[in-house]
């Protein structure tokens, strides 16, 4: 398990890896959902590094009942 660099969970487990050997692989919190990969900046992957600004408490996502909904395409 990965520490999630949003929330800062436990709960960080690899969904996929590079076709290449050891290339990169992709991880997703199981807590916030937060999806990011290994060869992303540290800015993205290490937790004291990642932008305060954008960083949640993983309490909130079990009392987080709107979703927003996914705009229509324009045109």
């Amino acid at each position: 398990m990965k520490t999630c660099p949003r929330c800062e969970s436990k709960k960080g487990e690899t969904v996929s890896q590079s076709p290449v050997k050891g290339a990169w692989e992709i991880y997703q919190c199981q807590t916030c959902f937060f999806t990011w990969r290994s060869c992303e900046p540290e800015s993205i992957t290490n937790p004291a590094a990642f932008n305060p600004a954008f960083k949640i408490d993983p309490k909130e996502t079990e009392t987080a009942a709107h979703v927003p909904a996914v705009p229509e395409r324009k045109a």
